[in-house]
């Protein structure tokens, strides 16, 4: 989890007018704790990256400002909840007569219809983002998903595992109303042009940056900025290949277009028929938000 959270952090601070950009951690839960908390909330039990997540750290947030006006005004907000503020909340706000939330949920597909949801941040103030659970036997090795209920009522799907939600928190930089990104609707204007302002073209957080740079030191090479944003590329030549670190860096870029940077070189004319997606993205983290 820390080398997203440096990522951000380092770019963060890389940007003009951005301030006080804090980071808050607490000492990890003891299993005791887990165990204590999943016999109250029988028959679910929290997911296994997210029991790895709090042993480390009992929660995460951070925070971060934007000069406007000449005054720093608080923008950036991501949090994860400590294990004790992880409660139940209600699955269906609307009215008795509205069953749109629930039916919302049944036109994705799933097996079952959702029997249970714990909020994950409570300091979300666009709605509200929990793990749902769709089971209810004891025992059920079936992990909750990560689900966002906007204002409306209505829940939107974010994300199938815990990491794969943190990862894509971090790489909104918990920009205001980033959720909205994979709704129907979209986020509103405003947060639009926040979204622009602090990210006006495409922005990389790549992790492999630092070992690629500690490498070329080593070999006594000059490193450019090119060369340190490439996902552990070889330096010897086209044709090497990766040095053992596929890309994690997180590539997001204008609304409606979010990719993996672990990417192999695109290969000449005539060998690219041969390439199927699966060679060309390697271990990529995608997201497709929705862009109405």
């Amino acid at each position: 989890m820390d080398q997203y959270t440096q990522a951000a952090m380092s770019y963060l601070r890389s940007k003009r007018g951005v301030r006080n950009v804090n980071h808050l951690s607490w000492t990890g839960v003891s299993e005791l704790e887990i165990a204590k908390w999943e016999d109250q909330n029988l028959p679910h039990e929290l997911p296994e990256d997210y029991k790895a997540f709090l042993r480390i750290s009992n929660g995460f947030r951070m925070k971060w400002d934007l000069l406007f006006h000449g005054e720093p005004v608080q923008l950036g907000d991501m949090c994860i909840n400590k294990l004790k503020d992880v409660q139940k909340i209600e699955l269906d706000v609307s009215a008795k007569d509205d069953r749109e939330p629930v039916e919302k949920y049944l036109a994705m597909k799933r097996k079952s219809p959702p029997v249970a949801a714990f909020s994950i941040d409570r300091h979300c103030r666009c709605g509200r983002v929990a793990l749902v659970y769709s089971k209810r036997e004891v025992g059920s090795k079936e992990a909750p998903e990560v689900w966002f209920q906007d204002l409306s009522g209505r829940w939107n799907f974010l994300s199938k595992t815990f990491i794969v939600y943190f990862r894509m928190m971090v790489a909104h930089l918990g920009l205001p109303n980033w959720q909205y990104r994979f709704t129907e609707y979209g986020m509103d204007p405003i947060s639009t042009q926040w979204f622009h302002l602090i990210a006006p073209g495409d922005f990389t957080l790549d992790l492999n940056a630092p070992k690629t740079r500690a490498q070329a030191k080593e070999k006594g090479r000059p490193t450019s900025s090119k060369a340190a944003g490439s996902s552990g590329a070889s330096q010897g030549g086209p044709k090497a290949k990766s040095s053992g670190s596929r890309g994690e860096g997180l590539k997001v870029g204008r609304l409606g277009r979010t990719s993996s940077v672990a990417r192999d070189r695109i290969p000449s004319a005539g060998r690219r028929k041969k390439q199927t997606d699966s060679t060309l993205v390697r271990s990529s983290y995608r997201v497709r938000p929705s862009t109405r």
